[in-house]
């Protein structure tokens, strides 16, 4: 499977080096220690008779590298299981039964997701203002001229351009304001046990306890099979790809309808040297498509079977990092494309 987001040229145009290095194998492997320390830490305030700290600095050290989970992961299909021998290798016989007791590997890697989100919906925050600001600056460049209205494909009014930038900011706060709400929604840990049942004497204080370990809320019950969060920020990022989407689309009509429309910087020909290409108009519409396809793969992956899933589970995996990559891509290359217009409309 190429992945075109690290691919060594695909990457200029389709990859996003912040978000990337958030669902980076290091990065994600140092999450999963952070979740299974905090649990060990959470589960010391059961016994005040043993110090879990300890135990806890040295699961957050341990010296283990994404490759030591390549075996395992194939054997086992998640990597937490080879991932809670190597911990319990490196510690004492003594600190076995508070490394990863009471868990499953789905607590730990949806918990690890949750804190995943949390770095990668901030980037995407940010970017969704810094959109913003460029698209303020190019209503003041060209917002008075005026430029023809399609509808339908078909040449209809003259208006602003003001009017047409306007549309293009339109969802940004709504956007804003709801990835926002999302953000803040999956900021919550997953503990469910075994078969979801968190059973556990002391269940409230240690799922609370867990969670504040990690910044997070408990949200009382585990999401094993409710996979409502994870649609919900899918849904998000493809409304964002689909506002990027539209920008590329109008940039890319005007572009084919000559320098009347709009004059941008850049997209070479190789065979014909006068073509000015609209390259990056073209990338929005390409990631804006490709959110989609990603995004009925999320849509599919929600059903889990019974207590607990696999398949539906790895299809989870596959597209909810990409989609991520792909939504803050869209968003880089959006400004981008922005910066690029030299002329938009004409000056009345």
């Amino acid at each position: 499977m190429i992945d075109f987001a690290t691919h060594p040229w695909m990457r200029g145009l389709f990859g996003d080096a912040d978000l990337i290095a958030i669902f980076a194998p290091d990065a994600d492997l140092k999450r999963m220690l952070k979740v299974e320390a905090a649990w060990t830490r959470a589960l010391g305030t059961t016994n005040a008779a043993t110090d879990t700290n300890a135990i806890a600095a040295r699961i957050e050290t341990t010296q283990i590298t994404p490759e030591d989970l390549h075996d395992g992961f194939a054997r086992d299909g998640v990597p937490i299981p080879a991932l809670v021998d190597i911990l319990k290798s490196q510690n004492p016989h003594t600190s076995a039964p508070w490394i990863h007791t009471g868990l499953t590997s789905q607590d730990v890697m949806d918990t690890s997701l949750m804190l995943a989100l949390q770095e990668a919906l901030g980037v995407i925050q940010d970017r969704l203002e810094t959109l913003g600001r460029k698209l303020e600056t190019l209503q003041t460049k060209f917002g008075p001229n005026t430029i023809m209205a399609y509808t339908r494909m078909q040449p209809a009014l003259e208006t602003q351009v003001s009017a047409v930038i306007r549309c293009w900011q339109q969802p940004l706060a709504r956007l804003a304001q709801q990835l926002k709400q999302t953000k803040t929604q999956v900021a919550q840990i997953q503990w469910g046990g075994p078969i979801g049942g968190r059973s556990h004497p002391n269940a409230a204080s240690l799922g609370k306890a867990f969670a504040k370990g990690l910044d997070l809320t408990d949200p009382g019950t585990c999401w094993h099979t409710d996979r409502g969060m994870i649609t919900e920020v899918a849904h998000r990022l493809v409304q964002i790809t689909t506002l990027t989407g539209k920008i590329g689309e109008d940039i890319a009509l005007m572009a084919a309808l000559g320098p009347a429309q709009i004059s941008l910087v850049g997209g070479n020909s190789s065979a014909m040297p006068h073509k000015n290409n609209p390259i990056k108009a073209e990338t929005l519409v390409t990631l804006s498509d490709y959110a989609g396809t990603l995004q009925l793969g999320i849509t599919r992956s929600a059903r889990h079977e019974a207590q607990r899933s696999g398949r539906a589970w790895m299809l989870e995996w596959l597209t909810m990092p990409q989609l991520c990559i792909v939504a803050g891509a869209s968003l880089v290359q959006a400004c981008h494309l922005i910066e690029t217009i030299e002329r938009m409309g004409k000056q009345t």
